[in-house]
């Protein structure tokens, strides 16, 4: 049998012989009472102190332990510092691995770890708000691009504040960190949904017999350039308060629409035009010509698979009401969204397009029938996702 050298010496790099780096002995001393614990910890301590780390098992575990032990930090004495290297290995993941996913989750664990100290610390939050505001501006002064994580976030940065604000109503330091993040937080939030433009402009561009809309108006007002310069023009007011750590300033900055807040605008715009154009029977043909328009904004992508599960459920209405080019041109919108998400939600993609394909059979349209064919062919298959070594 041939041996390659070079396999060899790759393989070889790779046999590390770990020991658990000096900087985690806090963590072991904070859980060392609890020895059926030990040897899981140290598993997942030598993950963190090998040179090539697995980021998405220590971003599951540190979850796990910072979360389910919290409480053990905050009895021990040196709790905070145990509390600050969860929150450093949350943040080196984020810096240390390009997988979007794995970020996602490390943005969206030291939030929730965040938040878990704020409510639980109870009295002892004063002992831990020093770990807390060094994360705070850490977090500040991410780049844009890793900021949007947080931004994104499902535990939204405007919520976390608002946590802070009601557990800490005796706090004797200040909140500038807070403060300023939020800053900042706004600030994106508001420049992102600027850059997109006003959706009402585009539906009213895109949509037929929107005149019989009486309510547009009101139904894009709390998403509209109109309102998000209002809420802008309110932030630069606050901006220039001299007491940025004051929490006054914080009280008022927790007032403020959050990205979140936005998004549950948008996903329930649908309904509204659905709602709005039952009179006309252009009701169905609004609501999915606006969840296309979700569809391409890749800041709603918390709402992605929500809305094409609502696209699937009203194609299969259209298909059956429409005339046949109107059909065609709404498969085609559909295919070139599909191709983009089916690999991301594959079972509701793979769905969607079986519910077009009972939908088109049914009308006993060759032309039709043809489309549909060359269109599922052109999507492709679903391919294995196989990535690398796993954990197996």
């Amino acid at each position: 049998m041939i041996k390659s050298k070079a396999l060899e010496v790759n393989i070889a790099d790779y046999h590390v012989d770990v020991e658990i780096d000096a900087k985690y002995s806090m963590l072991q001393e904070v859980m060392s009472k609890y020895y059926g614990l030990m040897e899981g910890l140290n598993t997942f301590l030598k993950e963190l102190s090998h040179p090539y780390k697995n980021w998405e098992f220590i971003v599951k575990e540190a979850r796990g332990y910072c979360l389910e032990y919290f409480h053990l930090m905050k009895k021990h004495p040196h709790g905070a510092a145990a509390a600050g290297i969860y929150i450093n290995i949350f943040t080196d993941a984020i810096q240390s691995t390009a997988d979007k996913g794995i970020r996602t989750d490390a943005v969206d664990n030291l939030l929730l770890f965040l938040q878990k100290i704020i409510k639980d610390a109870g009295s002892d939050i004063e002992k831990f708000m020093p770990v807390v505001n060094d994360c705070f501006n850490q977090t500040t002064d991410y780049p844009q691009k890793d900021f949007f994580l947080f931004v994104k976030s499902f535990y939204q940065i405007n919520n976390l504040a608002e946590v802070l604000y009601n557990h800490t109503p005796n706090l004797t330091t200040n909140y500038r960190a807070i403060n300023l993040l939020l800053l900042k937080y706004y600030q994106h939030t508001y420049s992102y949904w600027q850059e997109k433009g006003d959706p009402k402009a585009w539906f009213a561009k895109e949509a037929e017999g929107i005149d019989s809309i009486d309510q547009l108006d009101d139904l894009f007002k709390d998403v509209s350039l109109e309102r998000i310069a209002e809420v802008n023009k309110q932030l630069d007011e606050i901006i220039k308060a001299e007491n940025i750590e004051s929490e006054e300033v914080l009280k008022e900055l927790i007032k403020l629409p959050g990205y979140s807040e936005i998004v549950e605008i948008y996903r329930k715009i649908p309904g509204k035009l659905l709602d709005a154009g039952k009179k006309r029977k252009k009701g169905n043909q609004w609501k999915v010509i606006f969840l296309f328009h979700i569809m391409n904004i890749s800041g709603l992508s918390m709402i992605h698979e929500e809305a094409l599960r609502s696209i699937n459920r009203t194609l299969s209405w259209l298909i059956s009401h429409e005339s046949h080019m109107n059909i065609r041109k709404l498969l085609e919108k559909t295919f070139s969204i599909l191709k983009d998400t089916s690999g991301m939600y594959p079972a509701t993609a793979l769905n969607c397009v079986l519910n077009m394909g009972k939908g088109v059979y049914k009308t006993d349209e060759s032309d039709l029938v043809n489309f549909f064919i060359d269109s599922v062919i052109d999507l492709g298959f679903q391919s294995p996702m196989i990535n690398g070594v796993g954990d197996d």
